[in-house]
């Protein structure tokens, strides 16, 4: 299939790694690992999100981890409150795992996005992330439209 001249076409911004937690994140909890900020020079609306995790013991049917997204630089210099058990903030989508002890990359695709944020995942998969294994990573890949030419 030709796609015409004019068209609305995704274009990609540079891949941003937001988390990396190298311990264990403990079940119905938020990661406690290095958060990085994205902050978007230019505003791109939306992006994928990939995320990389291995657990120790095989997680529970139906079982996921949910990204949570804390905004930045709110009213002034202000933020919004960094998400707990008792404020999760602004829900953004969850991650399905699959059963299993090995890694695990997977992606949540067309996400909100706003001009300065941070993310959080928490836990819901009735098993610890592994501290061993490959460090639980969250990237994220900004992306907007723009016109075939």
């Amino acid at each position: 299939m030709a796609i015409i001249v004019g068209a609305a076409l995704f274009e990609y911004g540079t891949q941003t790694t937001v988390i990396t937690d190298t311990g264990s994140i403990a079940v119905d909890a938020f990661n406690s690992g290095t958060t990085t900020a994205l902050v978007q020079t230019d505003y791109a609306p939306l992006g994928d999100a990939v995320l990389e995790v291995e657990f120790t013991s095989a997680p529970a049917a139906s079982g996921a981890i949910h990204l949570y997204r804390r905004d930045m630089n709110i009213s002034g210099t202000s933020d919004s409150t960094i998400p707990d058990a008792n404020f999760k903030n602004t829900y953004i989508g969850s991650f399905p795992v699959d059963l299993v002890t090995t890694a695990q990359y997977i992606s949540l695709t067309d996400i909100p996005l706003t001009i300065d944020q941070e993310f959080y995942l928490e836990n819901g998969t009735n098993q610890a992330t592994d501290a061993a294994g490959i460090d639980t990573v969250l990237k994220i890949t900004p992306k907007t439209y723009n016109a075939k030419t």
